[in-house]
């Protein structure tokens, strides 16, 4: 385990660096690879990065930018990653890069097989992934209570993305743990004192993993970045 803890004491200077940390991250792998990936949370928390991570000169034309997952919906929906992304990332400067859409327009049992070609755009391993997590100890969409969450775990699959169908959260597309731990570098990205207590829990299980947060913790082989403040 690769872990280095970041700590700010404001919500405002956590958005700062790491828009900053990201560039520079971005940057030297685009000069060493050329073309690169980018994988990115959803979600609300990370907007104010994206915005100012789309300001910075670099580039963006060689990123291409995938989310860690998708909501079942059509890109045009308020609740869509991938509209997120398009409204506060692939903006300004970042309007250059490439933005992977993880809804396909077949059924939803077909998305998985659907969307192979399209993932194999992504450089491996993944350049650089950003990723989030919940108060349930998830993340992207590998939630506790999803009925595919030990297959889209399993260290034996191929698959790039899966089908999740959780209770709580509905109808989900995630790239599988072993897409996400094939990175050069992981950031993990959360605020408020409930979710470092969280954290804090999956990083002290190490036997019979529990959250699946702590599959990326103990599992990565790669620097994994944890980026945090109490001020939500």
């Amino acid at each position: 385990m690769k872990l280095h803890e970041q700590i700010f004491q404001t919500h405002h200077e956590l958005m700062e660096s790491m828009s900053l940390q990201l560039a520079d991250h971005l940057r030297s792998a685009i000069e060493h690879h050329g073309h690169i990936s980018f994988v990115v949370s959803g979600g609300n928390t990370p907007k104010p990065l994206y915005q100012q991570l789309s300001q910075q000169h670099l580039a963006w034309d060689h990123v291409t930018i995938c989310p860690s997952d998708e909501r079942w919906v059509s890109v045009d929906h308020d609740d869509s990653n991938y509209k997120m992304l398009s409204e506060h990332l692939t903006q300004n400067s970042a309007a250059e890069a490439k933005l992977i859409n993880l809804k396909p327009d077949g059924p939803f049992g077909e998305a998985a097989n659907s969307l192979t070609p399209t993932l194999a755009q992504l450089t491996k391993p993944l350049n650089v992934v950003l990723l989030g997590m919940g108060e349930d100890g998830h993340t992207a969409s590998l939630f506790p209570d999803a009925v595919e969450l030990d297959h889209a775990l399993s260290a034996s699959i191929n698959d790039p993305v899966s089908t999740i169908q959780s209770e709580s959260k509905g109808s989900r597309i995630t790239l599988t743990l072993q897409t996400l731990l094939n990175a050069e570098h992981i950031f993990i990205l959360f605020t408020g004192e409930t979710k470092w207590q969280v954290y804090q829990q999956a990083k002290k299980t190490i036997n019979e993993i529990q959250l699946p947060i702590g599959h990326i913790l103990h599992k990565a082989q790669c620097p994994v970045t944890i980026c945090w403040s109490p001020d939500v």
